[in-house]
């Protein structure tokens, strides 16, 4: 077999596959830009914001209606709780700022729509906290404050509850609540 100059070889690409492979890529381009861009601002708009906007003050607390446990009644209480009654697994439940709910409900509801293109998309437990959790920073704000008062804290991969414990001697004083035994 008897090799070629160099000079001789010439690319042979006809006119028409260069047409072609141009179409394809800037097919490519323009149908992936709008639904890159879609997707980053629906990030945006999903992405939490810190809610806590000032410092702790303890001197100015409030009560919070509609936060006691519906077994927590007279007829089951057996008095004040032991004060070395560890108490391993208290929840605080954080709510969601009136955007982030809106923005699960609209989620939830695309779910179910076989015309939505998250339709029977499910969010993994750390994808649902980077959505609809609080930021970062009210996250790293809730549990300094509730380590600087003793408090062992730990998280869900939700990012929505906040597990904590203590004794009820420490939590009667940090929360002026009395806490019963019912078993």
């Amino acid at each position: 077999m008897r090799a070629l100059p160099a000079s001789s070889l010439k690319p042979v690409v006809s006119s028409a596959f260069v047409i072609f492979l141009l179409a394809v890529i800037f097919t490519a381009m323009f149908l992936c830009v709008p639904a890159a861009a879609q997707q980053l601002a629906s990030a945006a708009l999903t992405a939490p914001h810190p809610l806590i906007t000032q410092a702790l003050d303890e001197s100015h607390v409030k009560v919070l209606k509609g936060n006691t446990h519906p077994l927590a009644r007279r007829e089951f209480d057996l008095g004040t709780a032991p004060a070395t009654l560890p108490m391993e697994r208290m929840l605080l439940v954080l709510k969601r700022s009136p955007e982030q709910e809106s923005a699960l409900r609209k989620l939830l509801d695309d779910q179910q729509d076989k015309h939505s293109p998250h339709y029977h998309k499910w969010l993994t437990p750390e994808q649902f906290g980077a959505q609809f959790g609080p930021s970062d920073a009210d996250m790293q704000t809730i549990t300094s404050w509730l380590q600087s008062h003793g408090f062992q804290v730990g998280t869900t991969k939700g990012r929505t509850v906040l597990e904590f414990a203590d004794q009820p001697a420490r939590c009667r004083k940090r929360f002026i609540q009395r806490f019963t035994n019912t078993s």
